[in-house]
């Protein structure tokens, strides 16, 4: 008999017998799909809350520009008030609209800086070089619908514009205080009240506010010699 060969056949039954297979079970699988999940979840809650921060912050410099560019506008059309004697006053408001006339490269333009429907708005008429021209824009610019649609959009969400003028002190324009401004009959039937000065002194600044949800913006500027 070999000696060899109970050991030799003891070794081949131990090698015949079943092994584990390799891999993960189904509820390791099962786990593991779980907590990706939530990890996912958390990553797409982190990545929403970027986006959405990061939005905001564009929105927020969007708006920002606007107004500036709206008040840099603002400069200079007050920069090129003249007084023309065919309009009643150099600087005219309702409540709602300030109308002023100014010079321009092709001759004179009247120019609109309105609240509207929540939205400050600019508008300008054409140059014209004939002051009938001008007077009948002046009339033209009454009628808001007929030249809404040429006009700009400064900024949306305004909930109010309002108006000063210096003159030995800021007053509004539309009031009565000191005598100094006070509303009287259009010189053009139908027209709202234009506000002058009874006095004959002439205002040497202009004060803007416009009122937003995030707080009052003020711009003050100074008149030109009218």
């Amino acid at each position: 008999m070999n000696a060899a060969g109970p050991f030799a056949r003891g070794t081949a039954c131990r090698s015949r017998a079943p092994r584990r297979a390799a891999g993960f079970t189904l509820v390791e699988v099962l786990v593991a799909l779980f907590i990706m999940a939530i990890l996912a979840a958390l990553a797409f809650r982190g990545v929403d809350a970027l986006v959405h921060a990061r939005d905001g912050a564009q929105a927020a410099t969007d708006r920002t520009l606007k107004l500036n560019t709206g008040m840099s506008q603002f400069d200079y059309d007050v920069s090129q008030i003249v007084d023309t004697k065919v309009l009643p006053t150099a600087v005219m408001f309702d409540g709602a609209t300030l109308r002023i006339a100014r010079r321009s490269p092709e001759g004179m333009q009247l120019v609109m800086w309105t609240l509207q429907d929540r939205r400050w708005q600019r508008w300008a008429s054409p140059p014209v070089t004939h002051m009938a021209q001008l007077t009948d824009t002046w009339m033209r610019s009454q009628q808001w619908d007929s030249i809404s649609g040429n006009a700009v959009t400064v900024l949306d969400n305004v909930d109010a514009f309002q108006v000063y003028l210096y003159n030995n002190g800021w007053s509004n324009v539309q009031s009565t205080q000191n005598g100094t401004q006070t509303p009287t009959t259009p010189a053009v039937p139908g027209a709202p009240p234009i506000p002058i000065n009874p006095t004959g002194t002439v205002p040497t600044g202009i004060r803007i506010v416009v009122k937003l949800p995030e707080g009052d913006i003020t711009r003050e500027k100074e008149l030109p010699a009218l």
